[in-house]
């Protein structure tokens, strides 16, 4: 629709719910010309009326870039071991079998260890998830593996994961 009809149509909106015009003390929508463009937009529009209002742009894109630069203060080593577990398990069914076996020993859902795909942000959530679901199985796991077949990348796994940070930065992960 055009500016001035979605203008009118929010205010019609906040004005049916006894809320006073002037209340309002922040706008925020999407980047579209139609929402925020400088001339004729709703934001122009609620501008005009309330001049001290502010204009936030696009606050999922803001939260994002905000997440996003709050994890590249975390330990790089927590994001390089949910890729290495994802990369030990998508190469080999029979390493599969066995991570099975952990998981009916500690009682855990049997599922499986997820790769996160090399665009970061889409596939980490789930993956950071699940290594703290099944947390407990995969540090037993890899101690075993390191004991068992040492290399440096299962040393360096199992290392992460007996670091007691390591939980709390998976957790603070898969919940932003």
């Amino acid at each position: 629709g055009k500016a001035e009809d979605l203008y009118e149509c929010l205010k019609s909106c906040i004005e049916k719910n006894n809320i006073p015009l002037k209340n309002l003390v922040g706008f925020a929508s999407d980047t579209t010309n139609v929402m925020v463009g400088e001339h004729k937009s709703v934001f122009s529009h609620l501008k005009s009326n309330l001049p001290e209002i502010v204009l936030v742009k696009c606050s999922c894109h803001m939260i994002h870039l905000c997440s996003s630069k709050a994890c590249l203060e975390l330990p790089r080593s927590v994001e390089d071991l949910v890729r290495n577990i994802g990369s030990h398990f998508s190469r080999s069914f029979c390493r599969q079998e066995k991570f099975r076996e952990f998981q009916s020993f500690f009682g855990t859902e049997i599922h499986k260890i997820l790769l996160p795909s090399q665009t970061r942000w889409l596939s980490l959530e789930q993956a950071c998830s699940r290594g703290v679901e099944q947390y407990e199985p995969l540090k037993e796991y890899f101690r075993l593996l390191s004991f068992e077949d040492p290399s440096h990348t299962t040393d360096q796994i199992f290392g992460t994961m007996i670091n007691k940070y390591t939980k709390a930065y998976l957790e603070f992960l898969s919940y932003i």
